[in-house]
Formats: C-alpha cells, sequence, structure tokens
C-alpha cells in the first residue's frame, strides 16, 4: 500500500471549504440551537474545524458506528444516552457517505428519538457508491470511488493525520 502522490485536496482547500460550510449551516439554522452528532473516527478532525465555524450554541456529542465482519448490513451503533436528541435541531456530521445504508439506518433511530430536524453534514461525499436513496445536506467535496485518505480517513487506522487529501493505491 502506498500513498498517491496526487493532492486530492489541500489544507488550504479543505479549510476554505469547512469554514463555508460553517457559515451555510449558521444562517440556515438562525435562531437555533444545534445538537452536533459526529461519527466516529473518520469526522473527529472534521467536526472540531467545522464546529468552531458554526456561530450558534451547539452541544456536541459522537458515535461510533462498527461494521460486521460478516455483512455489511450488520452494524452495531454505540450511543451514549448523555447527548439529547429530543427536541433539538440535530447535525449528523459524517466523515464520507458512500452506500448511505449504514447513515439512512441511523437517521430512521435517530428520527424516532424525537428531533425537531434532522441534517446531514459529510465532508466526502462518493455518489457513485449509493445504495439507498440518501443525500447530504450540507457536503464538503464530492469524491470518485477509490480509498480517500486524510484528514480524519483512515486506510487500516492509519494516515489519520495528513492535513490534505489524497489516494491510497
Amino acid at each position: 500500500m502506498n500513498l498517491s502522490k496526487e493532492i486530492l485536496r489541500s489544507e488550504a482547500e479543505i479549510a476554505e471549504r469547512v469554514s463555508q460550510l460553517g457559515r451555510q449551516i449558521t444562517a440556515d439554522h438562525e435562531g437555533k440551537e444545534l445538537a452536533v452528532l459526529g461519527i466516529l473516527k473518520g469526522s473527529f478532525v472534521f467536526v472540531a474545524d467545522l464546529i468552531r465555524q458554526i456561530r450558534l450554541p451547539q452541544q456536541v456529542g459522537f458515535l461510533e458506528i462498527t461494521h460486521s465482519e460478516k455483512s455489511e448490513f450488520l452494524t452495531e451503533i454505540m450511543f451514549y444516552s448523555s447527548f439529547r436528541v429530543e427536541g433539538t435541531h440535530l447535525l449528523i456530521v459524517e466523515d464520507i457517505l458512500d452506500t448511505g445504508i449504514t447513515l439512512a439506518y441511523l437517521h430512521q433511530q435517530l428520527e424516532s428519538k424525537g428531533p425537531k430536524s434532522i441534517r446531514i453534514c459529510t465532508f466526502l461525499d462518493k455518489p457513485d457508491k449509493r445504495k439507498v436513496d440518501i443525500q447530504p445536506d450540507y457536503c464538503g467535496f464530492a469524491v470518485p470511488n477509490r480509498h480517500v485518505v486524510g484528514y480524519g480517513l483512515d486506510f487500516e487506522g492509519r494516515f489519520r493525520n495528513l492535513p490534505y487529501l489524497t489516494y491510497v493505491e
């Protein structure tokens, strides 16, 4: 496994896009408090930068989704009850949206907990891999169907610390 020499998105491009997303989310939720729910592990860098760009009162929480080795359709969602969903304006923040299967299931489960609204913000979107009809409300960048690393995204636990995006060859 080698890193590509091609830089998909630079550190400066990422910072500018995260700033734009923060302004858009702030404008769309003016006068409201947000409940920001980051999906671990890949989104932690994006969430940290994004919440500093959102100029609204907010609570922040995280949940971890693990996939079964037996099937792409089996998942375990680790959700901590201290994060309040009922009555909130919920913003789910994901690192990458590809098939959409897990995110659609999570959206359905969170909707049953009674938030006032749910919006999805993904750092990266791979629309060519979508298997269910779910679209992000906010998207950093659309990317081709290749394995992207950096800015929190990994390959076998490595490369999360890169400040830019590249591919694994």
